[in-house]
């Protein structure tokens, strides 16, 4: 075999994925759901479940926001399409609250997540961004595969390790534009990865849906080369991908998962049915 640069590709052969994550179930999340659905995009909504319901207002840098939450009845319908991810019981922060109040805001806020949505729930986001090494085990331990951070990188890089799931940029960042058609329309490596976060009721208080509708309707444009999926299915097919086994001169490659996975081998896209053993050719380089 010839010199080899193999990349992950994701489902059906596409060479980018995109993601979008929101936090705290409020109930601006109706607009920006109606939103997702319209461009056929798709994001992971980040619930408290016991302050479902709750009718509030909140100061937030400066500005008055309504902060009230949707409500419980209305989470499965709602979401539909998406993901719901957790987030905590009360919107604790969890490395400061001891370790047993910290499993209970992570086992029971997934616990009640899963009987309102009628699915799984995989993906959890950190209350305030605040984590640590014993967080992230607990999150692991409550049965989440992965949860992000709000750091922002500025890259299309997937995460080593899905504990520590930094995002692209948040939507109010002065370059989610640039760094938008960098990403759809610049020259990207194969398996990169476009990760946008925020709250939903930021947009009232900014006044400026126009930031999150512009930025949808121009990346949809791009879906015949982009994966538009939620948090824990990217993290699900990238598990998986870095679970194939080669053979010791490379030309044969095992996938011992039950999902299918697709790489790009030199100028050509295999794909990799599940418990499947497929033959590369030489990519002669």
């Amino acid at each position: 075999m010839g010199k080899r640069l193999d990349f992950m590709l994701f489902p059906g052969g596409k060479n980018r994925a995109m993601t979008f994550s929101y936090d705290d179930g409020v109930v601006q999340d109706r607009r920006l759901v109606e939103l997702f659905n319209r461009y056929h995009v798709k994001g992971t909504f980040n619930l408290n479940t016991a302050t479902l319901g709750i009718q509030a207002e909140a100061d937030i840098g400066g500005k008055h926001m309504d902060i009230s939450k949707v409500s419980p009845e209305e989470v499965a319908v709602l979401y539909e399409g998406h993901e719901v991810g957790g987030h905590s019981l009360c919107h604790s922060s969890l490395p400061n609250i001891g370790t047993s109040l910290a499993m209970h805001e992570l086992v029971e806020d997934r616990i009640f997540l899963e009987k309102l949505s009628g699915k799984m729930v995989r993906f959890f986001a950190y209350p305030f961004g605040t984590y640590n090494e014993d967080v992230k085990q607990l999150v692991r331990m409550a049965g989440y595969m992965g949860a992000r951070t709000v750091v922002s990188t500025h890259t299309f890089e997937i995460p080593q390790d899905f504990m520590e799931w930094h995002a692209t940029c948040h939507h109010n960042d002065p370059k989610l534009m640039e760094l938008a058609k960098q990403f759809c329309e610049g020259r990207v490596f194969p398996g990169s990865l476009f990760y946008l976060w925020g709250h939903a009721y930021e947009f009232d208080g900014d006044n400026n849906w126009n930031v999150i509708e512009e930025f949808v309707k121009y990346v949809s444009q791009f879906s015949q080369e982009i994966w538009f999926a939620g948090n824990a299915e990217i993290a699900g097919y990238v598990t998986a991908f870095r679970q194939r086994v080669y053979s010791a001169d490379g030309s044969k490659i095992y996938n011992p998962t039950a999902t299918e996975l697709w790489l790009l081998v030199g100028q050509k896209i295999y794909s990799i049915p599940a418990g499947a053993t497929i033959e590369v050719e030489d990519p002669g380089l």
